[in-house]
């Protein structure tokens, strides 16, 4: 009996994945055009020494997309400017100690298109951490690993929005 119920079950969930694709739908990303750029030559215009610049760097080039250090008419020039990491206070104890922060990571960035069309966009990314007092150095370490994980996420984001770029 079991066995009758996950093979329905299974088989509605296969029947449903044609018919959602045929609708029009399709998962986050980039999979309306197969997972390939429109635009295969990038100039990337950062600081090099960033951790989102290089990220960005890796993904291009594991797509297949060349880098490019000149001008060129057929390449999308890729600026990333205005990228900052603030910390907020967003909660207290009784006592006005600090218990609790926001960090928000902002990033601005554009795409020029090879027709001269410029694409600005803005990346936004909040964490909460927690005031550890005691233990101020394990609070720096998860401070810079939040970092680099919302630069990640903002790198995941360019790349998903230059993936669609037509």
């Amino acid at each position: 009996r079991m066995k009758k119920r996950l093979l329905w079950l299974f088989s509605i969930i296969l029947a449903a994945v044609p018919a959602l694709s045929g609708c029009g739908y399709s998962l986050a990303g980039y999979s309306e055009n197969n997972g390939e750029a429109k635009y295969k030559k990038v100039i990337l215009y950062g600081n090099k020494a960033d951790l989102l610049y290089q990220e960005l760097y890796i993904r291009l080039r594991a797509a297949g997309v060349q880098i490019l250090q000149k001008k060129n008419p057929e390449a999308v020039t890729i600026i990333l400017s205005g990228s900052r990491v603030q910390r907020d206070l967003s909660a207290v104890d009784s006592r006005s100690q600090e218990l609790q922060y926001i960090m928000q990571s902002s990033t601005r960035y554009s795409f020029v298109l090879p027709d001269g069309k410029v694409i600005a966009k803005k990346s936004n990314f909040n964490r909460t951490i927690l005031n550890k007092g005691v233990e101020a150095l394990a609070g720096a370490n998860e401070q810079r690993l939040l970092i680099n994980e919302m630069k990640k996420q903002t790198v995941d984001e360019i790349f998903i929005n230059f993936m669609r770029l037509r």
